[in-house]
């Protein structure tokens, strides 16, 4: 909780110094809750939590910093499982502008496709020891504006590990897979809903990104 809190203050100074250099750019905040689906064994946790900052270059494309965090538990055995944790740097484009939903669906809502690279931890329970992860993001985002300033939003994101080494109960894959202790290739899906909330100019039907 506290690595949360520190990470939204910093977010939040990040978007005063973004408001002071470029007041007329778009800049916003997001933060969501909801449910991680994650690979072998496959549990699902619903303990999503998500928060970022999104600064749009232009009317299509963006860049995204974000924190996400899962807790996943088996089931049939709560010693067994692990606490996932990612921070990602992804581009973002504005598909909504791109495939004209406003004028097809209406102004108030839009879609955002967002992707990039990122260093994860997950944390085996019954082990306790800390795996360090690479990792690959990808994901979709509707958008419904609630007022010029906020929005709510869904996203759908798929997260794949490259340097996984920990499955998501907390334990080494068995050595009878031929994997034994080397790092293999594991995988996640989240999905949640949240809200954005936007800083700088005053926003339009015309230029909301």
């Amino acid at each position: 909780m506290k690595k949360c809190l520190s990470l939204l203050t910093l977010l939040l100074s990040l978007s005063v110094w973004s408001q002071a250099r470029h007041p007329q750019d778009q800049y916003s905040i997001e933060a969501g809750y909801g449910m991680g689906i994650s690979g072998h064994p496959a549990t699902v946790g619903f303990s999503h939590f998500e928060v970022g900052f999104r600064y749009m270059v232009d009317e299509f494309w963006g860049i995204k910093f974000d924190f996400g965090s899962d807790r996943f538990r088996m089931g049939d055995n709560p010693e067994l499982g692990s606490d996932y944790k990612r921070y990602s740097f992804q581009g973002v484009h504005n598909l909504g502008r791109t495939l004209k939903i406003a004028d097809k669906m209406g102004s108030n809502i839009n879609l955002l496709a967002h992707g990039g690279l990122g260093y994860s931890s997950l944390k085996s329970v019954i082990r306790g020891g800390t795996d360090n992860i690479g990792s690959v993001i990808v994901g979709l985002t509707p958008q419904f504006r609630m007022s010029n300033s906020l929005a709510i939003t869904l996203d759908a994101s798929y997260i794949l590990n490259f340097t996984q080494h920990y499955n998501f109960d907390g334990l080494h894959p068995p050595k009878g897979d031929n994997k034994g202790l080397n790092s293999f290739t594991g995988h996640l899906f989240t999905a949640s809903v949240g809200l954005t909330y936007y800083f700088g100019k005053n926003k339009s039907d015309a230029d909301w990104r």
